[in-house]
């Protein structure tokens, strides 16, 4: 099924991330993203298929973080709307694309919080919001743009402990699913 400005469905999309080591990533990306769009009545389709697309070019970068998004953006390009686009190309500060847009700017939130969320699954048992909020916090002491980057969700109308729940809650039905 395609939507309003795209020429790639969302089965070429997905043929796309199949077989890349960010596979499970960008599906929690994307259930988070299509939720928040539910929420805020933005195009779940869109806000979906960004998510999943993201980080199309991971594998392939070598590890150039400068590139990251870009390579995906440009590998895409006739296939998503300029503004999906930017926000793939401005989802990691290192490219040098500033996000712009209530869109850009959840990405960067969403993809964050889902890094946190999958590093603690491997040491803490159970995760709930104060949990979660303390892991980002630990995060942040390697890395400080960290909590930066989740609490971009502060700038776009959510409360952190709001916004942490929604993703953690749909993480956790997206486990129950591919656990079947």
């Amino acid at each position: 099924m395609l939507w309003d400005g795209a020429v790639i469905s969302w089965d070429e999309a997905l043929c796309l991330v199949r077989n890349t080591s960010r596979y499970d990533h960008v599906l929690m990306v994307s259930a988070i993203m299509e939720k928040l769009a539910r929420k805020l009545g933005e195009s779940v389709q869109e806000w979906g298929l960004v998510g999943l697309l993201h980080d199309l070019d991971y594998d392939e970068i070598g590890g150039d973080m400068s590139r990251h998004g870009v390579v995906a953006a440009e590998k895409l390009k006739g296939k998503l709307p300029e503004h999906c686009l930017y926000a793939i190309k401005a989802h990691d500060y290192r490219t040098g694309f500033k996000p712009r847009s209530r869109f850009d700017k959840i990405l960067i939130a969403v993809d964050t919080v889902t890094i946190v969320i999958e590093k603690s699954r491997k040491t803490v048992k159970q995760i709930d919001a104060a949990v979660l909020l303390e892991e980002v916090e630990r995060a942040s002491i390697r890395q400080p743009g960290v909590k930066k980057n989740v609490l971009i969700c502060e700038e776009i109308g959510l409360e952190l402990g709001e916004f942490l729940e929604l993703c953690l809650g749909t993480t956790r039905k997206a486990d129950d699913i591919a656990d079947f």
